[in-house]
């Protein structure tokens, strides 16, 4: 595992305008995230509802059974991975404001405007993840 390095605070390399930009866009991502977790969650309520539901005289198939368990790991899943990502966008507005935002955790050098455009809570440059 690669060694984190600590990042001077205010070295960022993006001007003021980029870097509202950027919260804007984490801003955005984190909503996104937010609203597909609680959709998820939705999903698996409903799923577990279903499961529950007896008005079906008839057995429940094998089946039927091992897609629902099969649909619900998926979910749980999708869940972990937005929460991740949550994480790594609250560490992103984090650096925002500490002015180190856009800068490598690991190699110390800028990240690429547009790795950030794409994944704006990227955390290394697409050289050390690489």
């Amino acid at each position: 595992m690669s060694e984190v390095k600590e990042t001077p605070v205010n070295s960022t390399p993006l001007s003021k305008e980029e870097m509202n930009h950027f919260r804007k866009k984490l801003h955005s991502e984190k909503e996104e995230a937010e609203k597909a977790i609680q959709d998820l969650k939705d999903r698996l309520k409903d799923l577990n509802n279903n499961a529950n539901d007896v008005q079906s005289s008839q057995d429940h198939h094998q089946g039927d059974l091992g897609s629902d368990e099969n649909e619900k790991t998926t979910i749980l899943t999708s869940i972990e991975k937005q929460n991740e990502k949550l994480d790594q966008i609250t560490v992103a507005l984090d650096r925002i404001e500490t002015g180190n935002y856009g800068i490598c955790i690991e190699s110390g050098e800028p990240i690429q405007k547009e790795r950030l455009e794409a994944i704006p809570y990227a955390l290394r440059s697409v050289k050390v993840k690489r």
